[in-house]
């Protein structure tokens, strides 16, 4: 009986603490879109660039990274880094995944080598 009430008592605590900090059930964690490449064609990827441009935003995203000639510090990462965020990860996949960006995404990878990741992006909790 001792265990139950102090499970109980735990998870009341924790529902509490959730509830406090804003950390609400239906809050969503951003959706981002990050590529590291190096562009091996210009002329291809400048394509890309005219189709793909224009996109993000008519699925709730934002370029908030690109940077053509990125600085590591650590490991061999490739010299273009582009990050795009989305309201949720299911934004960023149904960007990706889109006829449109379909469409155009060939023309990146004809003309680039690299990585391309769409990963669910920290939620802090509100205080």
């Amino acid at each position: 009986m001792k265990k139950l009430v102090v499970g109980a008592t735990a998870a009341v605590a924790l529902a509490i603490a959730l509830a406090t900090t804003g950390y609400a059930q239906d809050s969503q964690a951003p959706g981002y879109m990050i590529a590291n490449y190096t562009i091996n064609d210009q002329a291809g990827f400048k394509k890309y660039m005219e189709e793909a441009g224009p996109l993000a935003p008519k699925f709730g995203g934002k370029i908030i990274v690109f940077n053509l000639n990125a600085t590591a510090v650590e490991g061999e990462p490739k010299k273009v880094m582009a990050i795009a965020e989305f309201p949720s990860l299911a934004d960023a996949q149904r960007f990706y995944k889109s006829p449109e960006y379909t469409a155009a995404r060939k023309f990146r990878v004809a003309s680039t080598e690299g990585s391309v990741i769409i990963t669910e992006g920290f939620f802090p909790p509100q205080h």
